[in-house]
Order: C-alpha cells, then sequence, then structure tokens
C-alpha cells in the first residue's frame, strides 16, 4: 500500500516559510526613535519645583536605554537630575527613563532641552511671580485721600482689579486706560503690606494673580466733620457718568445715632448708593431730595430696610440733597462707614 505524501509536502513548505522569514518587525526595533517628556511643558511658581520624566521610544513603542544630558538652558530656571529615580537595590538606576527637577529662580517664560541617543525635546518653562514691585502716590494717605498704586513694567491689572492692605480691602475708584495702574480709597486705619490683586503678566496672558509688593501703607482715621447735623453735613464727591467714588467715615453713633452727608448734584440723573458698616445690626440710608435740613421725610427710600449693606438707585435733580445715615438698630458704636456712589 502507498503512503500519500502530500501532508508531509504541505507540512514541509510551511517549515520553510518561518525558518526564512525570521521577526517581520526586526528592522523596525530601534528605528524612528523619538524623546517623550512628561510633562511636555511646565508651569511653576518662582522658588518652587517640579519633575519632569524623559525617556526614549522607537517607533514600535520600545523603551530604549537612555543617558539624558540638559542642554540651553533658559534663564530663571535650573536643571538638574534626580539620581534617586528608578534606582535598584544595587545601587544602580534602570536605564529606561530618567526624571529631572526644574526650579524656578525669576519669574520669566523660558525652556529648556533634554537630549539622548541623538534625540531631543525642548520644554517650554513659565515661572509665575510670588510678588511684585510697586509705586504708591503716597504712604500714608489720609482717610478718604486716593492712593494711586502703579505696576512695573510687564505687569497690568487684570479684571476686578483692586488693592488690599492687611485684611482690608480698597474700593476701586478708577483704572489707567493702559491698566498699569488703578486708584482706591482705602479703609480708615489700614495698614500693612500693599497687596495688588488680579494682575497679569505679560507672558500670561489670563491669568489673574494676587501678589504682595514691596510697598506698605498706613492710613489716617480721622472722623469727617460736621456729620451729626444735616445743616453742617460735609460734601462728598459724585461720580461721573460710568464711574464709581467711595468716602470712608468713623462717625460717633454713641453720640447721635444719625450722620449726615451732602450730595452736592450738577449733573442730574440716576445716583445708586450703597451704605455698608462694620459695627450693628440696622442702618438706614435715605436721601433727603432738596431738603439740606431734612425736616421733612419725603424723601427716597430704597435703602429704608433690614438689609446689609443698604443699596438703592436715586433719580436726583440738580441741586443739593443729604444721605441721612441712621443707626437704626441703636448698636453701631464704633462703626466704620462707607459709602459707595455708581452711575451707569
Amino acid at each position: 500500500m502507498k503512503r500519500s505524501m502530500c501532508g508531509l509536502i504541505v507540512l514541509a513548505a510551511v517549515a520553510g516559510l518561518g525558518s526564512c522569514g525570521g521577526d517581520p518587525t526586526g528592522d523596525q526595533i530601534e528605528q524612528g526613535q523619538q524623546v517623550v517628556a512628561d510633562p511636555s511643558s511646565m508651569f511653576l511658581s518662582t522658588g518652587g519645583s517640579e519633575f519632569v520624566v524623559v525617556q526614549v521610544l522607537d517607533e514600535l513603542g520600545n523603551q530604549l536605554p537612555v543617558n539624558f544630558e540638559p542642554l540651553n538652558v533658559g534663564p530663571g530656571i535650573t536643571v538638574e537630575r534626580d539620581t534617586t529615580y528608578l534606582q535598584t537595590t544595587i545601587g544602580t538606576n534602570l536605564e529606561t527613563a530618567q526624571r529631572f527637577i526644574v526650579t524656578g529662580t525669576a519669574p520669566t517664560a523660558t525652556q529648556f532641552e533634554l537630549a539622548s541617543n541623538g534625540v531631543s525635546t525642548t520644554i517650554p518653562v513659565k515661572v509665575t511671580p510670588t510678588g511684585t514691585t510697586a509705586t504708591l502716590s503716597n504712604a500714608a494717605p489720609a482717610m478718604n485721600e486716593p492712593l494711586t498704586v502703579t505696576l512695573p513694567a510687564g505687569y497690568r491689572f487684570g479684571t476686578a482689579p483692586g488693592i488690599t492692605v492687611g485684611g482690608d480691602v480698597g474700593i476701586t475708584t478708577a483704572v489707567a486706560p493702559d491698566s498699569s495702574s488703578v486708584t482706591v480709597i482705602l479703609p480708615p486705619g489700614a495698614t500693612g503690606t500693599v497687596t495688588v490683586d488680579s494682575v497679569q503678566v505679560d507672558y500670561l496672558p489670563g491669568v489673574n494673580l494676587s501678589l504682595p509688593s514691596d510697598q506698605t501703607v498706613t492710613v489716617g482715621a480721622t472722623p469727617l466733620a460736621g456729620t451729626d447735623a444735616p445743616t453742617s453735613a460735609p460734601s462728598i464727591p459724585l461720580p461721573a457718568a460710568g464711574g464709581t467714588t467711595a468716602t470712608f467715615d468713623v462717625p460717633d453713633f454713641a453720640a447721635t445715632i444719625d450722620h449726615y452727608y451732602k450730595l452736592d448734584v450738577t449733573e442730574p440723573g440716576d445716583y445708586t448708593i450703597t451704605v455698608d458698616w462694620s459695627i450693628g445690626s440696622d442702618l438706614d440710608a435715605p436721601v433727603c431730595l432738596s431738603d439740606p435740613t431734612c425736616a421733612s421725610e419725603d424723601f427716597g427710600d430704597p435703602t429704608v430696610s433690614g438689609n446689609k449693606p443698604e443699596t438703592g438707585t436715586f433719580t436726583l435733580p440738580a441741586g443739593t440733597h443729604v444721605l441721612w445715615v441712621e443707626d437704626y438698630g441703636g448698636d453701631a458704636a464704633g462703626a466704620e462707614l462707607s459709602i459707595v456712589i455708581t452711575r451707569p
């Protein structure tokens, strides 16, 4: 009986293919090498440090042995290899990846390169400031004296700009057209380091920072004279259209529960008046319209309520009017008062 040779021929053909072809991806190993960095860009504060891990992969995704070197390190940073990364128990390091420590030394936008195996990558770095310089119009303003704070070149005020001194927040009344400075009225007695709020740096567009400055300020705290009677009430500033004014006072609510502030209106229109206070359960703040003696109670009263702060919009004709601030709760002794007036 003859045996069939067909099966043996097929097996021999398959074996021949396996022995001749080898690994079909063999010629791709170590080809198309590229650096992979994590992270690929960095954002850190002055004095702060972050890690970046780098490795080299071929086009198949294989990790290759590496020995990275930092090159072309820009200003404002230092770059050092972390020798503890992937360290073995015998004092050597695994060769498939390396880690570097990047430290910000000065606020700037900069970069550095990491190179190994004939390939490299560039890593951009932005170092944020932790403070700034500033110029003050007056380091010891009187109560209600406007203070202008100007930032150095490369810095500008962003949205909702302001100034804080210690825990006291100023009221912003003006911003320079180029946003390089703001003018504020600070609360009476405020003292300490000036912090600039909502500041942007040229190389960090859209990022608002709150930064302590190199300046300190002390604000006076002398009560406004004549507030205990409507006929002697001091005039407080009114804004132009689209503007804001702010007035602080430390009235003696222990001596009298009523205090008065004159509104000399030359531009008739709508004025929004907001009165806030630091101590006391309830203050009211109506306006005596065209009645400098406040003898009549025929006045607009959107600010006669239990709200804190009291705020209302008054349509004021040209002439002299009086803002009447009454300690309705009878417990505002020692209070600090703020009066903010805006116009659309």
